[in-house]
């Protein structure tokens, strides 16, 4: 039995490989984490209570950010899906106020979201779409019924990373498409800031991927990899962390994308820096296409 550094207690079980002995990360032992000697998952091994989660959700502010430069990466995105488009049906798991939903829609699909949070889940249909609580139970949506499943910066606020595996290959149709964005345990960012790298917060996240680790859980569920990078780097949450400066202003990195946006030689600088955190593995954001496994043919 491994018992946790911080409570007196056990750890849980890996929370997608199910292996039972963890190994307690000390150096993260505020956000209880432990790496898996099975999958090299690293994951929150100590459960949130209900009131810690109520805690931590129940006050969370409805005031989204709406980047302008965001809704330009979400159209550039749905064009990319069209390829996948047969029914016409897609979902955006963990929709928030449901900007991505709103997009959608313009691009002509039939979108539904979840979410987790029940004033966002009114602000969605106030707006007129659709949207059923998170996580989705069996019955609210129909299975195999969607060409495209989205998750952006979700699925590391998943407590059953398993169980939500499984409803992602039950709703979508073989061939259909789950991308999904999730910050990199492995990031340049997170070796140098170690414990104080800021996405690093319990109860807010609960599962730490890898590139590998990604391909890992998913692969389980018969969705195959189409693609996995990494991008990207916050330098004002970096400097922040290694105590280079106060901590960053809000909007900041919103500041700095608007110039590269605005600059083909900062465009450029931007294509190279994303050219090497890729090949290394080391951007703070892990962006994969995953593609669900037609079903074998009778013989």
């Amino acid at each position: 039995m491994v018992l946790s550094p911080d409570l007196d207690r056990p750890l849980r079980s890996c929370v997608v490989c199910g292996r039972a002995d963890p190994v307690p990360l000390p150096r993260y032992r505020r956000a209880h984490l432990a790496r898996c000697r099975g999958c090299g998952l690293v994951f929150a091994a100590r459960q949130p209570s209900e009131a810690e989660l109520a805690a931590n959700y129940g006050g969370y502010s409805r005031a989204d950010h709406d980047s302008p430069i965001t809704r330009r990466r979400y159209r550039e995105l749905l064009e990319d899906f069209e390829a996948y488009r047969r029914s016409g049906r897609i979902l955006d798991m963990g929709c928030g106020i449901g900007f991505f939903l709103e997009e959608a829609e313009r691009a002509g699909w039939e979108a539904y979201g979840s979410e987790f949070e029940p004033r966002a889940i009114e602000i969605v249909r106030e707006k007129g779409l659709r949207c059923v609580p998170a996580p989705i139970a069996a019955g609210a949506l129909e299975p195999g019924g969607f060409d495209v499943i989205t998750a952006f910066e979700v699925v590391e606020h998943l407590q059953e990373p398993r169980a939500e595996a499984a409803t992602i290959a039950r709703l979508l149709r073989p061939g259909g498409l789950f991308y999904c964005t999730t910050p990199n345990f492995a990031s340049l960012s997170r070796r140098l800031l170690r414990d104080r790298w800021e996405v690093i917060e319990f109860p807010e996240h609960l599962t730490y991927f890898t590139p590998a680790t990604l391909r890992g859980w998913l692969g389980d569920f018969g969705l195959e990899t189409a693609k996995v990078r990494t991008t990207g780097i916050s330098l004002a949450r970096l400097r922040g962390g290694l105590g280079r400066s106060a901590a960053p202003e809000p909007g900041s990195d919103e500041d700095l994308r608007t110039r590269i946006e605005g600059s083909p030689v900062l465009r450029g600088a931007k294509a190279a820096l994303n050219g090497l955190l890729g090949a290394t593995h080391t951007g703070d954001t892990i962006k994969g296409r995953f593609v669900l496994r037609a079903p074998v043919p009778s013989p």
